[in-house]
């Protein structure tokens, strides 16, 4: 398996995984290209599947929260992280919550944890209003 998998064959849910075992060239190139599906003008969710990360470097994390404080997310409608312990999803939830009440901004996209790939892609599409996977939307 690739170190970051990006499938975007069900656009516009994009499902990504990551290993954890990613350097800061790889979050670079992987950073590049989320920009090119805002680039695209459409509204879009992510699904991150997180359940085989264990860790990530510092400096690959730090590379993560900056571009995600600081990109042009107008397009994201939401994202999905999928973990499969339930410390971890407390423990992201709790991250996610402090980091939106400290920088004091409104969150720019929703965002949950989830315990499966069909809960996070079925709330995806919800966010996305969409009706039946492969339909167009409402």
């Amino acid at each position: 398996m690739a170190i970051v998998d990006i499938d975007e064959n069900r656009w516009p849910i994009v499902i990504i995984t990551l290993s954890g075992k990613e350097s800061c060239k790889d979050i670079k190139d992987f950073l590049s290209k989320l920009e090119s599906f805002q680039s695209r003008d459409e509204e879009f969710c992510f699904v991150l599947d997180l359940r085989e990360m264990h860790r990530l470097a510092p400096e690959a994390r730090d590379m993560l929260f900056g571009w995600l404080k600081n990109a042009d997310l107008h397009e994201l409608a939401g994202t999905a992280l999928v973990v499969s312990s339930p410390i971890m999803r407390l423990y992201l939830s709790t991250v996610l919550w402090f980091a939106r009440s400290l920088s004091h901004q409104k969150v720019r996209f929703r965002h949950k944890t989830m315990e499966s790939l069909n809960e996070a892609y079925e709330w995806s599409r919800s966010c996305l209003h969409l009706e039946k996977p492969g339909n167009h939307r409402v």
